[in-house]
């Protein structure tokens, strides 16, 4: 009877799970779901509404998520007091055999609802899995990525919006007095339309014949599914930013998938497949409870939600190497966590901070001399990122005409788009640079919502910047440091993504690296609180400031606030119930 009663929960998880794969990898993707333009505005205004309410659910689940950790443990801290006084009081005190039972039934049922508030949660990202106006179908985005990694022999890093023009010229769907205005790539100034128009007229011979007209062919396949101002928005974007290794990988798959192939609709859901592999890990190497945390965290996120970077390509491939690097060290096959690790950090540069946790971690330990030389499990680690990291590079200089030069192309992208202060950045930096601006006057938001930001900015701002910097940072270095002497390697280079805000700057969709935090909940309660409460906040504060520059100064604060409660937690003694030590 012991046993059946143990397969139990089991089952339950286990057809839980099952369920909440089928409906997540069946449900319909909205690639198509455009309306007539006669409803655009409408449709937009209904848009928000529904983006407001999906925002006020996943704030409920993830309130109710927050509960569910914080009563536990706050309960554990009643039980403990209680016991010591008992402990004193009657010497032969103990705890009964009926008293664990019942905490045990408690317990089953917390992860019950736990893995019910996970599937609430996953499934409020994709909006029920229902088609809907304006999300499925990151079309800026798929464009980008789909045709500057297929073309990127001819166009680079930044010759894609200048051919695309072209392209619209040519094919009479853009007369040259109606052209779009477009944003130089090496730059990022605007260009007006007949100054693209002229820039693009060297298009031509960067592309044969037969390459020009197929590009011309899929510039016409995806104005036939953008709306009227797509192109206007598109054209301005910051253009095409992945690292060489992403785009060989890209250009890989999309130079075989064509665009009214069925194998493109799967192709931009493959991020779902992903995202299922990423909990499916944390299951094998965390345990259940675990990955309902992380899914929680994840499902819940404000700012990568599904209307940023949902059903858009092969977006999430860095984190699927993040989460399968950390798995494989916590199940110590250190060869595969260096290999994935050194491959997520060639896919977008800022994971490279969690090789750095494992190395620190090593260097900690031989220091303390509790190692002689390096572990064999670190020597597996270094073999496995540096092998596959050469292989890649290879392959990434090997995979189109520009060669080793990408990596020249690329490095000038990045140092462009890194100097430039966007509205939806994240990091120390950003926070401190919005925060003067805001204060000043020289970032306002007009009578008609629009923002407003002014060419010239205080002449003593970067010293400011810096000063602020260093005074967070070199804090957070040490208590980083003092984590990594207390804690496992796997621990020490999950927390590595605590320092990713406050050295660097990333963009706001980035921030899913957060679920890295519900990993290190595995032995500390606390947490828990902490990730699920930045969660929950980042949502309050996302309906409280709706689409108002406000919004990103608080989710600054909570994302610089987030990382330093985490380095602290980490770096205290695990309390009496935990067993975290190294």
């Amino acid at each position: 009877m012991v046993a059946k009663t143990k397969r139990k929960p089991a089952r339950l998880r286990l057809g839980i799970l099952c369920w909440l794969c089928l409906g997540w990898l069946a449900s319909p993707s909205s690639a198509y779901a455009f309306e007539p333009g006669a409803q655009i505005e409408a449709a937009k205004h209904r848009a928000q509404a529904r983006e407001q309410s999906a925002m006020g659910w996943r704030l409920a689940i993830a309130t109710s998520a927050l509960i569910l950790v914080a009563v536990p443990l706050l309960s554990r801290r009643s039980t403990r007091k209680l016991s010591k006084q008992s402990e004193s009081d009657d010497p032969d005190f103990g705890t009964s055999a009926a008293t664990i039972a019942v905490d045990s039934r408690i317990e089953r049922v917390r992860v019950g609802l736990l893995m019910l508030l996970a599937v609430a949660s996953l499934a409020s990202y994709y909006g029920l899995f229902q088609p809907r106006y304006g999300a499925g179908f990151k079309d800026t985005d798929v464009y980008h990525y789909y045709m500057a990694s297929k073309y990127f022999s001819e166009v680079g890093y930044f010759d894609l919006y200048h051919c695309t023009v072209l392209a619209l010229t040519d094919s009479g769907v853009e007369s040259r007095f109606a052209l779009p205005e477009v944003r130089d790539q090496r730059t990022l100034h605007i260009h007006t339309p007949e100054t693209a128009l002229a820039a693009a007229l060297q298009c031509r011979k960067q592309f044969s014949g037969d390459r020009w007209l197929e590009f011309a062919d899929d510039v016409a396949w995806f104005d036939g599914k953008f709306r009227a101002d797509q192109w206007r928005l598109l054209l301005r974007d910051h253009g095409y930013n992945p690292s060489p290794v992403w785009n060989a990988i890209g250009g890989a798959i999309t130079s075989r998938v064509p665009l009214r192939s069925a194998a493109f609709r799967w192709l931009i859901n493959f991020d779902r497949v992903l995202m299922l592999g990423v909990f499916g890990l944390i299951v094998w190497a965390f345990g259940v409870e675990v990955a309902a945390l992380s899914a929680i965290v994840w499902g819940t996120g404000q700012h990568w939600s599904h209307s940023w970077i949902g059903d858009s390509l092969l977006r999430n491939l860095w984190l699927f190497a993040v989460i399968a690097g950390l798995c494989s060290l916590k199940k110590g096959k250190e060869f595969l966590a260096g290999a994935f690790l050194s491959l997520a950090s060639l896919l977008r540069v800022f994971p490279a901070i969690f090789v750095l946790g494992f190395a620190v971690h090593c260097g900690s330990r031989m220091r303390r001399n509790l190692d002689v030389g390096w572990r064999p499990g670190a020597l597996r680690f270094a073999l496995g990122a540096t092998s596959v990291g050469l292989l890649l590079l290879l392959f990434a200089a090997l995979s189109s005409e520009w060669g080793a030069t990408a990596y020249l192309e690329f490095y000038q992208k990045i140092s462009v788009f890194s100097d430039k202060n966007s509205l939806n950045k994240l990091g120390l930096s950003s926070l401190i640079w919005r925060a003067i601006m805001m204060g000043t006057g020289h970032l306002t938001t007009g009578a008609d919502g629009n923002v407003s930001l002014s060419l010239y900015a205080p002449t003593w701002l970067p010293y400011v910047i810096r000063g602020v910097q260093l005074a967070v940072v070199v804090p957070a270095l040490f208590l980083f440091w003092r984590a990594t002497g207390r804690i496992r390697a796997w621990e020490a280079s999950a927390l590595g993504f605590a320092l990713i805000p406050l050295l660097s700057n990333p963009a706001n969709y980035y921030f899913a690296f957060v679920i890295c935090g519900a990993l290190l909940a595995t032995q500390r309660p606390r947490i828990q609180v902490i990730v699920l409460a930045s969660a929950a906040l980042w949502i309050a504060n996302g309906l409280w400031f709706y689409r108002l520059p406000e919004e990103y100064l608080g989710a600054g604060i909570i994302a610089v606030t987030l990382p330093l409660a985490m380095l602290y937690e980490m770096s205290r003694e695990p309390s009496d119930d935990c067993s975290a030590r190294a």
